[in-house]
């Protein structure tokens, strides 16, 4: 049998949902009469405290099961969520979901490929609303009579710009760049590959340790 890990993510600020999480493991292992191998807490209290996450991917491990209160431990938006969980299923990962009453197996499982699909669905769904209420916003500034655009000079900035840390971060564990791409939800790695080379990323990174080989 494989080893079980759980799982809390812990937020200072919210110490209820803290605690929810610790209760509703606790229980469900006592009914269910689960022994877990390892127990995992990370702090994670403000956005820029996400990169955390890091720590709890190089606690798992390959062909083991993930036990967690809910989907909400490994992300606040479902894109982030889908990310993280495409990742842990990728590494042979079975995630349990108390709250949603989720048994997630692995990436080949026809019911697990329907869920995702599901989040994925949800994720689209929420881009395209995103979209729409851009194109409404700048059409709204051109009846204005507002400029458009970036001023004239401006530096030409990288989609990947916003997830650098976590690019960095990720390199520095043993990742490669195109399993960075899917976990960080890039349909191509290519472009990452060329941002990584072109600024230099990778020099001056510490040590690297393959945690997903």
């Amino acid at each position: 049998m494989s080893k079980i890990f759980s799982f809390v993510r812990v937020n200072n600020n919210n110490e209820v949902y803290t605690k929810t999480q610790r209760k509703g493991l606790k229980d469900y292992e006592q009914n269910n009469n689960i022994s877990v191998y390892k127990e995992i807490e990370i702090v994670i209290d403000t956005p820029d405290e996400e990169k955390n996450m890091l720590e709890f991917l190089k606690s798992c491990e390959i062909s083991s099961t993930l036990l967690v209160y809910d989907l909400n431990v490994f992300g606040r938006t479902i894109e982030t969520i889908l990310e993280i969980v495409k990742f842990l299923l990728s590494n042979k990962i079975r995630i349990i979901v108390i709250k949603q009453n989720l048994d997630l197996i692995d990436d080949k499982d026809m019911l697990t490929q329907m869920i995702l699909g599901v989040i994925s669905m949800t994720v689209h769904l929420e881009k395209d609303l995103m979209s729409l209420r851009t194109k409404e916003a700048l059409t709204a500034k051109k009846l204005k009579g507002e400029s458009l655009g970036k001023p004239k000079g401006t530096i030409q900035k990288s989609k990947f710009d916003k997830q650098r840390d976590k690019i960095e971060e990720l390199l520095a564990v043993g990742l490669s760049v195109r399993k960075i791409a899917k976990l960080l939800g890039y349909n191509n790695h290519i472009g990452l590959n060329n941002y990584v080379k072109k600024r230099n990323i990778r020099h001056n990174l510490p040590n690297t340790l393959d945690i997903a080989s």
